[in-house]
């Protein structure tokens, strides 16, 4: 056929494309490695994600799920949703050691009296006084700490499973790849450790997520914090945690007692600090509360976003003072190597 007619739009015709069979074969090959490429990327993050978190205490686990998020940060400082995020999984850490510890409370009572109660003389028992103290109080807020500890274990462990994969792959990748292989995560779910299975489908396609990157890719990394906290709040940390009737009344108990100081020994105010401490002295810029007042409510996801967001702009100007910004970065290098 002359050059000075063009081909015919019939990709298949064997006159203008002889080779349209080999074309084909070739172009599917190539598709299904590429897929089967993207796949291989999940399985490897995602197992790579789930040695960080393995640790069978939730304790130590916590701590190495704090220093990856740091590392993140330290990596590419466009990861700014993964440097507060870091601070926010140590003060689940933080609300893991006094749930801990108030379990442990209780479980010494409960054991001291059973063990009055195995060996106790009939005179002994009839006296008011003569058993070991087991206030129901310690042992309803033991019974209470069990239930926090337990979700608040999950939630951190299942998020971090959910998000460290997908910062890390557009951090090896970049975001034409991400967008691309992003929905072929999903082809791994029956083979992956997912906390949340039967109730968040793993590897689901996230609008979040794509626009959240996409803001990160062009610069905008406030966008890309507010769009991950939606995603890390809303998507995930709602359906799994704050739905629940049982942690969410347990949680407002908490700060109606801490709001108007009953004396219950347990109450912790719900706040973030940017340190790598639990709690800062004094009116420190490091320390983002939630509420005084009794009745505000966590689980609530819009009160909680505002929350998340005051958090993530005292985050964003301390990165920019000239001089509490280093106080920021020496926090987050002692995330990083907290183990």
């Amino acid at each position: 056929m002359s050059s000075a007619y063009p081909k015919c739009d019939n990709k298949r015709c064997p006159v203008c494309y002889p080779n349209w069979k080999e074309e084909e074969e070739a172009a599917r090959r190539k598709a299904e490695e590429d897929m089967q490429d993207c796949i291989r990327c999940w399985r490897n993050l995602q197992k790579q994600a789930e040695k960080i978190a393995s640790a069978g205490d939730p304790i130590a686990r916590n701590r190495a799920i704090n220093a990856a998020y740091a590392q993140l940060w330290w990596e590419d400082r466009r990861f700014q949703w993964a440097g507060l995020a870091s601070f926010a999984s140590k003060q689940v850490g933080c609300g893991l050691l006094n749930a801990a510890e108030m379990i442990q409370k209780s479980n010494r009572q409960r054991e001291a009296y059973q063990r009055w109660d195995r060996n106790a003389s009939a005179l002994e028992r009839m006296s008011p006084y003569g058993s070991p103290r087991m206030p129901m109080q310690d042992q309803a807020m033991g019974e209470g700490a069990i239930n926090v500890y337990s979700m608040m274990a999950m939630g951190n462990t299942a998020l971090f499973l959910e998000i460290w994969p997908l910062h890390k792959f557009y951090e090896a990748f970049g975001l034409e790849r991400f967008k691309k292989c992003y929905p072929l995560r999903k082809a791994i779910q029956a083979e992956v450790n997912w906390p949340l299975r039967g109730e968040i489908e793993f590897g689901k396609v996230w609008e979040q997520v794509i626009a959240a990157f996409t803001a990160i890719e062009s610069g905008n990394v406030n966008e890309g914090v507010r769009l991950l906290a939606w995603h890390e709040q809303i998507n995930i940390l709602q359906p799994a945690m704050y739905d629940k009737p049982e942690f969410a009344l347990l949680m407002r108990g908490n700060q109606l007692a801490w709001a108007t100081h009953i004396p219950t020994g347990s109450a912790r105010e719900v706040q973030l600090t940017l340190a790598s401490q639990c709690t800062v002295r004094g009116n420190n810029a490091a320390q983002v509360p939630f509420s005084r007042e009794p009745l505000a409510n966590i689980a609530d996801p819009s009160r909680r976003m505002q929350f998340v967001m005051e958090a993530a702009a005292r985050f964003d100007q301390l990165l920019h003072d000239p001089l509490k910004k280093y106080d920021v970065e020496n926090s987050l290098y002692l995330l990083a190597h907290r183990r």
